[in-house]
């Protein structure tokens, strides 16, 4: 390679320097120095013009001795993760015009050099009209369908003077399907943006700024593999239409549309979260009017872009699609690589909203124990990324928990429940956390992000109630640790605050991820279940060693305790009172064995492992009793055999498209209704949640 002089004598390291001269360690008979040269960028970056919604590629050559790396940069700024020799932007809007792209070229001895500047012109689309840009699976006529509306202009349209004819059906009755024009309320669809309208089979009271909800008497949208969408204007032209399946509906305005439908919709209860989509971005500018204007996709992006392909695949099984995971890739728009997610790790992303609330300690999110549950999934491979919006940094952050939601913070009430009835005294219309998400949380985000809430209390008094609630599964919890009088004085009180808040989040996102407090059942309180699901573990947390003589403390103290007194929860060892460090909180392995409470043995202790000096004193009489016993280990009245459970083996992280069966207890098993879109039919059972008792929380707040 031929190089100038000025750029090998930057290249040359002090190293290498000291070796040609003869001078540094070693004498003149050691081996000649390795000259590394700078790079020498051969291809420069060029600028590129692409419409809004496409993507654009830039890329680099360079050359040099030894290994290249590469930084790229936006109008002078480093881009997270962009650090390939090509760079491919997220989708465009018309605001990313003029923007400058570069990239900074280093080699293994840290010299770098700076390409020239590309510039991107970002071209407006030609459709000047709203277009119908998504129709998403349907199946039930009692839940919501929707379908997604653009705006490709630059200015907000208000879809008053607009109305929806589409195939319908009677959501309070099995009925035929029926055509239907409903007339639309004051909505805003924003520039260059999106809006989701759905059925309104609940009667829900609107609330998203994203979701226009319809209903004309008892008569909502639905479809099944068959049907067609047409948006209308004032004068009842048609503005958009799309038909699909066998549908042979003409439009309205018959030039609106020519040849045969798009392919029909999947259709059944194993085809939720697919959709229709017109494909941004794409090559195609225009509305043809055509099905060629539309492609089936197998991951729905309510709200956002539609920048899923049809080919798209999920080979980690985390229900996000690998294209999302590579640099460049987005979701529905959103850039989940700059936040974390990469393909071959299992990611799970969580909203983390917390009540306007200064006062108690308990309703506010702590850094130190999001850490906690963060570190505990890690353990086990899975990556949890989180999103407080600026409660812990005021910019862009992945290590402080803010992945650009601009503020987390909601209106404060005493009560939130999941249902409607239970927060009665509230001043605000708002009960379940159903009504705060709606209003707060992206709905771009639904088919990606659990929505996590911390409140105050579940008791329409708002005193000390449950810990937490959560979806079983889902993809929506609560923390509700409102007074219970936790404070953040420095010791043993904030090390309970830290503990039990990472804990109860732990629990409940467990719950969400399918598991039910014996994990694959409702059983609760069996010693051999060493998951922070138990009750017993819980808030008490984990044992250091389930196999020593302390580790059946947590039962004594739960179940046991008639005989002797009972241990204080300070002095368990790795206490919730003790240093974070030290408190072990996690999901069953599945390594226990089973406990028959007809036939025990103290010298099996909790049932993983023991020696002679460790045993599990069922009886309380303080010593070791080697003949065997019956005891109703877990209080449920009956004595029977008590099983462990593989948690982390048995995670269901992908929320869109598994089933509730009738008992509640499995998403394998074959479903009766399943756990719907979460764009529009986003609520689902609940796992059963229970206050401590009294001399908990008096033992608590002597603590404190």
């Amino acid at each position: 390679m031929e190089i100038s002089l000025k750029n090998w004598m930057v290249a040359l390291t002090g190293a290498a320097m000291m070796a040609l001269t003869g001078c540094g360690g070693g004498g003149g008979g050691g081996s000649a120095a390795v000259i590394v040269s700078a790079p020498l960028i051969t291809t420069q970056p060029t600028s590129l013009s692409v419409y809004e919604a496409q993507t654009a590629m830039f890329s680099v050559t360079a050359s040099a001795t030894g290994t290249l790396s590469y930084q790229w940069l936006k109008n002078g700024s480093d881009i997270a993760g962009a650090t390939a020799s090509s760079y491919t932007t997220p989708v465009t809007t018309r605001s990313d015009t003029n923007t400058l792209y570069a990239v900074r070229v280093t080699n293994s001895a840290t010299t770098s050099v700076l390409s020239s500047s590309a510039t991107l012109t970002v071209q407006p689309l030609n459709l000047t009209h709203l277009v119908i840009s998504e129709v998403s699976t349907c199946y039930y006529s009692d839940k919501n369908c929707w379908f997604e509306v653009f705006n490709p202009t630059s200015a907000a349209i208000n879809l008053s003077t607009y109305k929806v004819k589409s195939t319908s059906a009677d959501a309070t009755a099995s009925s035929t399907i029926s055509t239907t024009t409903f007339t639309l309320p004051s909505f805003s669809v924003p520039a260059n943006g999106y809006v989701v309208l759905s059925g309104n089979a609940a009667n829900l009271t609107q609330r998203s700024a994203q979701m226009l909800y319809l209903r004309s008497v008892n008569l909502v949208p639905f479809w099944n593999a068959n049907g067609f969408v047409e948006l209308l204007d004032s004068s009842s032209a048609t503005v958009d239409f799309v038909r699909f399946g066998t549908s042979a509906q003409a439009p309205v305005t018959a030039s609106q549309w020519s040849g045969s439908s798009v392919a029909a919709l999947p259709y059944g209860i194993t085809e939720y979260g697919k959709s229709i989509i017109r494909p941004y971005p794409n090559t195609a500018i225009d509305d043809t009017h055509t099905n060629a204007d539309w492609i089936s996709v197998n991951w729905a992006t309510p709200a956002g872009r539609n920048d899923v392909a049809a080919t798209a695949v999920d080979a980690d099984g985390d229900g996000i699609p690998d294209s999302a995971e590579v640099s460049g890739g987005t979701y529905a728009g959103m850039n989940l690589y700059a936040m974390g997610a990469r393909t071959g790790q299992k990611d799970l992303f969580i909203e983390v909203d917390r009540m306007d609330t200064t006062t108690d300690a308990g309703a506010i999110p702590l850094q130190t124990s999001l850490q906690k549950v963060v570190d505990s999934f890690a353990a086990k491979s899975i990556q949890v990324h989180l999103d407080a919006g600026t409660l812990f940094s005021a910019t862009f952050s992945t290590a402080n928990f803010n992945l650009g939601n601009s503020s987390s913070q909601v209106p404060y009430e005493k009560c939130t429940a999941f249902d409607q009835t239970t927060c009665a005294s509230n001043t605000s219309s708002r009960r379940s956390i159903y009504d705060w998400k709606d209003e707060f949380f992206d709905l771009s985000r639904r088919n990606i992000f659990h929505y996590l809430l911390f409140g105050n209390s579940q008791l329409d008094a708002g005193t000390s109630g449950s810990s937490g609630r959560a979806e079983l599964p889902g993809n929506d919890l609560m923390v509700t640790m409102g007074g219970w009088g936790f404070t953040t004085t420095a010791g043993s009180a904030l090390n309970q605050l830290t503990n039990m808040q990472a804990s109860t989040l732990m629990h409940e996102l467990g719950h969400n991820l399918n598991l039910h407090h014996g994990g694959d059942v409702d059983t609760n309180y069996k010693p051999n279940y060493w998951s922070i699901m138990n009750y017993m573990y819980q808030l008490n947390g984990l044992d250091a060693n389930p196999a020593g003589s302390t580790a059946y403390q947590r039962w004594r103290r739960e179940k046991g305790g008639e005989a002797t007194p009972t241990p204080a929860l300070c002095s368990l060892a790795n206490s919730p009172c003790g240093s974070p460090d030290l408190f072990i909180m996690s999901y069953s392995d599945g390594t226990g064995s089973a406990l028959d409470e007809t036939n025990l043995l103290e010298s099996t202790n909790i049932g993983r492992g023991g020696s002679a000096s460790a045993y599990a004193d069922w009886n309380l009489d303080g010593n070791f009793t080697a003949t065997p016993q019956s005891r109703d280990l877990n209080g449920s009245l009956t004595n029977t055999s008590l099983t462990d459970y593989n948690d982390w083996g048995n995670l269901v992280l992908p929320f869109t498209r598994y089933y509730q069966s009738n008992s509640g207890n499995s998403l394998l098993m074959q479903p009766s209704k399943p756990v719907l879109d979460p764009a529009s039919n986003d609520r689902q059972p609940t796992a059963e949640e229970f206050s401590p008792p009294a001399n908990f929380f008096q033992e608590l707040r002597h603590v404190h």
